[in-house]
């Protein structure tokens, strides 16, 4: 076996320190070794702010729902919040449904098709931030049970 390890040495001496080609051996691993170790260091700049983004957005998720926003937000930027967000996520057009905003309560007017789509859409206007109340004045429009 020591016989088998000197041997194999021997020929890497041999193979790398040749008078004709050991010099362009040699440099070839280098710069192949180099060139290893500088994808590596890229990998791993790359991962790294990758996970670092990764943790940053699981932080502000974290803080935003346990900190509550402390901002106060007046009440034409709260109407639009709602138009933006809980209309469009229920499917009902602002030609169908008016919203007025007094001091953080929230007035719906209009008219719906079915009683669980007002529902949901008062629901989801409750979850709006900046909306402390919500006052329903809508008419369910859909097909009636016969008498």
């Amino acid at each position: 076996m020591r016989m088998v390890r000197s041997f194999l040495a021997g020929i890497g001496v041999a193979y790398f320190f040749d008078p004709r080609q050991g010099t362009r051996r040699r440099r070839v691993i280098r710069d192949r070794t180099l060139r290893l170790v500088r994808r590596g260091a890229r990998l791993g700049v790359k991962r790294s702010r990758f996970a670092a983004g990764f943790v940053m957005g699981l932080v502000a998720r974290a803080r935003r729902r346990l900190v509550p926003a402390a901002r106060v937000v007046d009440d034409g930027t709260v109407v639009q919040r709602i138009r933006s967000e809980a209309l469009r996520e229920v499917g009902v057009s602002t030609g169908d449904v008016d919203v007025a905003v007094r001091d953080g309560v929230a007035v719906l007017r209009g008219a719906v098709a079915t009683r669980s789509l007002a529902d949901d859409l008062v629901a989801r206007v409750r979850g709006v931030p900046g909306v402390r109340d919500v006052e329903s004045a809508l008419d369910v429009i859909g097909p009636r049970a016969s008498s």
